[in-house]
């Protein structure tokens, strides 16, 4: 074979969503098959994980250079000697049917036959391997080995390879291939192909999590949710727009393939196991025995918890609700009471409780009250909040119902639904015979009306009513009197606490408020408390300071939530507070942390992103924005709009497009810019009363950047100094920097003012910026110009550099000048905010070369000996002569005389 042709055809190969993390599996088979060391590839992997995608690809590669001969097997044959090769010895006599040597001879033959028609060497593909008989796998062992036939071969990883197949590989003349699930960023990748560049990072999360990285999985998927509505694409975003659905046609099919290859019994464990997951294992093995449990775990349906107690659940989750849409109520019920029969215990884990009650509501069957209310708020917490709104609605008892619409209600919260929300929460609030159904929903009754707008001192007040009626229970039942006073002015305090931190509004003067410890269902005031003090130290411009703090309260919340005392109210503090840490962490430009922040948040479940990705994307762009990285920002800040326009249970919408409109402005995309300017002005104002100020800023800024606009400077200092006898310095900076980022050096003087109280790197970073400002000397520009590339400012960065280009030019010192203005123009290459700058790049000729060989190229263009540049950029002269051999090399020229054409197309220094 020719193996140069066939790598050139198979580097030809356009990308395809089915060969996502293959290519190297598939340059290495090829490589193999078309090499003399080899006799034979192996493709292993799980069912569904892409072997048959793989050996089609490769056979299509080598079709033209190969005599293909396709073997299948079969595992109704498995136990018939040669059974899968009857095609091609059907001319053998009986008697000699199980003779190895007849056999041979008469496959040989039929394989001769073949090619001598085609005149091209023989290449077997043999798929399901894992199910020949031991006979029909030694005879094509032997056929390798002897050179007279290549294989290739695709087998599942469990049972795996037969034995003679096997030995191949231990002899070292066989390749073996182990496909691996997909990443993360492989499943990205796939969706790009798939959809197009323009995925909300979520729905990969989401896929990826719910297919295990199973390509088969993913592309179920991926066409039901497309099919069904749940994927679709929004101004050109591919985005949830409701919880993933996982029976759909396409997947069904996969799964119902998967179960007629297993024996009855096996297929009653599967139902049991997705009926009741996680269900103790001795549990199945009861009703249908071990060894059909044992196979299924062999296989990798099902997976086995460690002892003490081991548990069975599905492999792949998604198996689950197509297992179960594929079994009828009644065979569901036969099932249910089969197993009831041996369980003397009901579930203890919130998974096992959800599916123990969704299982009994699916076959009709009565479930107690507080079972049900159990499993709402379950539901609720994990957002399936189809399932939460039925349990709540079969609730009966009066008082337990009351928590139940509590409930349902958080699940249009949970949707930024908020009318309906406080239509279900106003009819009950104040009401109840109890203090847990007193106090039901109180707290998201306040977190409703908050981002429906209302101010801390008008919920408050009609938080009276809570207390009236807390006053009226106490007299009701004296005897209880004061634990009823006492929980009821306990919920008012943290109902306080959590609107003020909602809007931001603090005393400027109050002390720091005491976290003094407290039993987990006292800590929630104190949370809160934590929470506004982040934003009192955040407006101050003590962001490291304000982290911390935001750190302490999502501990305190981690306590509660572990401790269940948010199990009636399902107010999740979580999200919430990681909002005001991320906002923290930004504001400082401590990034890692914000990322870190950020992508423990998105390791979440599937429907958790779907809720709240938005506000994770949006925080990213944020942190691109702030970076000088306007164009990518603008992409990941428009993505995360889009899913925000669904659902927004953090009223980040307004903030996320202001910033966007900022972005927009920043790279000259005017039609798009006013888009976002109308999305912002007609979208309610975020809660915080900072990220209110800080929407408007950067709205100013947006509008000064497209032209037109006198005084956006004097304006921005306003909204930093809204009242001048307080400490803002938080808020001056984000709006001095705005100033500064407009081209307005009055405002550097302010900045160094309030330099020693401001904390954290981007601060430093653009105060240094100021503090060259203000001496306007070449070399404190230079080095202000350094402190912002290593806090990654790169907008300030570029801004320090063209002011250092200046000030040398002034000088006279050419030399310099054109050294600072190649570093500003690549700072601005890092930034990549300006437009059709990806075209222009495209087209550079120095784009090949590394950062240092560019540098080098520019001073010899500009006519510095090898010598002189080496003194310049102090370096050893063998280096220089190094990088611009390798630069001659990559550029294709022969020498110096060549590179001033080259580079004066290009944009080097």
């Amino acid at each position: 074979m020719d193996s140069s042709r066939t790598r050139a055809a198979a580097d030809r190969t356009e990308p395809s969503p089915a060969l996502t993390g293959r290519t190297d599996d598939l340059q290495s088979a090829l490589a193999a098959i078309q090499g003399g060391t080899h006799v034979a590839v192996f493709l292993l992997g799980d069912s569904g994980i892409g072997k048959s995608t793989l050996m089609e690809t490769i056979v299509a590669v080598l079709g033209p250079e190969v005599t293909a001969i396709r073997i299948h097997g079969s595992p109704s044959l498995t136990n018939v000697p040669y059974g899968v090769l009857g095609p091609f010895i059907v001319g053998l006599p009986v008697q000699e049917a199980t003779s190895q040597l007849a056999v041979l001879r008469t496959l040989w033959s039929r394989l001769e036959a073949e090619k001598h028609a085609t005149q091209k060497p023989l290449l077997l593909i043999v798929d399901d391997a894992h199910d020949l008989d031991e006979a029909t796998a030694g005879i094509l062992a032997e056929l390798a080995a002897a050179g007279w036939a290549k294989l290739l071969v695709g087998a599942a990883a469990r049972p795996g390879l037969p034995e003679p197949l096997l030995q191949l590989w231990f002899e070292g003349i066989a390749e073996r291939h182990d496909l691996r699930p997909l990443t993360l960023a492989q499943t990205t990748e796939m969706l790009d192909l798939e959809l197009g560049p323009r995925v909300l990072p979520t729905v990969a999360e989401v896929l990826w999590e719910a297919s295990g990285g199973n390509p088969l999985l993913l592309n179920g998927l991926i066409a039901d949710a497309r099919n069904d509505g749940t994927l679709r694409q929004r101004n050109g975003v591919w985005l949830f727009t409701r919880q993933l659905n996982s029976h759909g046609d396409r997947l069904t099919d996969v799964v119902r393939r998967q179960l007629l290859r297993r024996s009855p019994d096996e297929r009653q464990a599967l139902n049991l196991v997705a009926l009741a997951e996680p269900v103790p294992r001795e549990l199945i093995e009861a009703v249908v025995g071990e060894d059909p449990v044992a196979a299924l775990i062999e296989h990798e349906l099902v997976r086995v918890s460690a002892a003490p107690q081991p548990e069975l659940r599905l492999w792949h989750a998604v198996y689950g609700d197509t297992l179960r849409n594929l079994i009828s109520p009644a065979r569901s019920l036969q099932l249910r009471q089969s197993l009831l029969r041996l369980m003397d215990h009901e579930p203890v884990s919130a998974e096992g409780l959800l599916r123990h009650v969704s299982w009994s509501m699916e076959c009709g069957a009565d479930v107690e009250d507080r079972q049900l209310l159990r499993a709402a708020v379950l539901a609720s917490r994990f957002h399936d909040d189809e399932l939460a709104r039925k349990a709540a609605s079969l609730v009966k008892d009066p008082e337990l119902a009351m928590q139940a619409r509590s409930v349902v209600a958080r699940t249009h919260y949970n949707t930024s639904d908020y009318a309906a929300a406080l239509d279900i929460l106003a009819a009950d609030f104040g009401r109840g015979n109890t203090v847990a159904s007193l106090l039901a929903g109180s707290l998201l009754w306040a977190a409703v009306l908050s981002a429906l707008g209302h101010t801390p001192a008008e919920i408050m007040q009609r938080a009276g009513a809570l207390l009236r009626a807390g006053e009226q229970l106490a007299k009701d039942y004296p005897a209880d009197a004061g634990s009823i006073l006492a929980a009821v002015n306990e919920r008012l305090a943290a109902m306080r606490s959590m609107v003020l931190s909602l809007a931001g509004e603090y005393e400027e003067d109050a002390p720091a408020p005491p976290a003094p410890p407290a039993p987990p269902a006292n800590c929630l005031e104190a949370a809160f408390r934590l929470s506004l003090e982040a934003e009192r130290l955040l407006v101050r411009g003590k962001p490291v300071s304000a982290f911390a703090e935001a750190s302490k309260a999502l501990d305190a919340a981690a306590g509660i939530q572990a401790a269940g005392a948010l199990d009636g109210e399902m107010f999740d503090l979580t999200d919430f507070l990681v909002v005001r840490s991320a906002a923290a962490a930004i504001h400082g430009g401590d990034w890692q942390a914000a990322q870190t922040l950020l992508a423990g948040f998105a390791a979440g479940s599937g429907p958790v992103l779907i809720s709240f990705g938005g506000g994770v994307h949006a925080a990213r762009g944020i942190i691109l924005l702030y970076q000088g990285k306007a164009s990518q920002a603008l992409d990941t800040l428009s993505a995360a709009l889009e899913a925000l326009r669904l659902t927004d249970p953090r009223q980040l919408f307004a903030l996320t497009a202001a910033m966007a409109f900022a972005a927009a402005a920043e790279v000259g995309a005017k039609e798009k810019a006013a888009l976002l300017l109308a999305d912002y002005e007609s979208a309610p104002a975020a809660v915080s009363r900072y990220l209110r100020t800080l929407s408007r800023m950067a709205v100013v800024y947006g509008k000064a950047r497209l032209g037109n606009y006198p005084g956006a400077a004097a304006e921005l200092r306003s909204m930093g100094r809204p009242d001048p006898g307080k400490d803002t310095g938080g808020l001056e900076l984000d709006a001095l920097a705005f100033c500064l980022a407009l081209g307005d050096r009055d405002s550097a003087a302010r900045l160094l003012e309030l330099k020693p109280g401001l904390e954290g790197p981007r601060a430093a970073a653009i105060c240094d910026y100021a503090g060259a400002i203000s001496t306007d000397q070449a070399a404190d520009h230079l080095e202000a110009a350094k402190s912002c590339e290593a806090a990654e400012l790169w907008g300030f960065a570029a801004l320090a550099y063209d002011a250092a280009s200046h000030a040398y030019r002034a000088a006279g010192d050419t030399l310099r000048e054109r050294m600072a203005s190649g570093q500003r123009k690549r700072c601005l290459e890092r930034a990549d905010n300006r437009a059709g700058g990806d075209a222009a790049e495209s087209e550079d000729p120095l784009g090949i070369l590394t950062r240092r060989e560019r540098g080098i190229v520019a001073l010899a263009v500009r006519g510095l000996s090898d010598r002189q540049i080496a003194a310049e950029l102090q370096v050893s002269v063998r280096t220089v002569e190094g990088h611009l051999y390798r630069s001659y090399a990559k550029l294709n020229v022969k020498g110096r005389e060549q590179l001033p054409g080259i580079a004066g197309n290009g944009n080097g220094a």
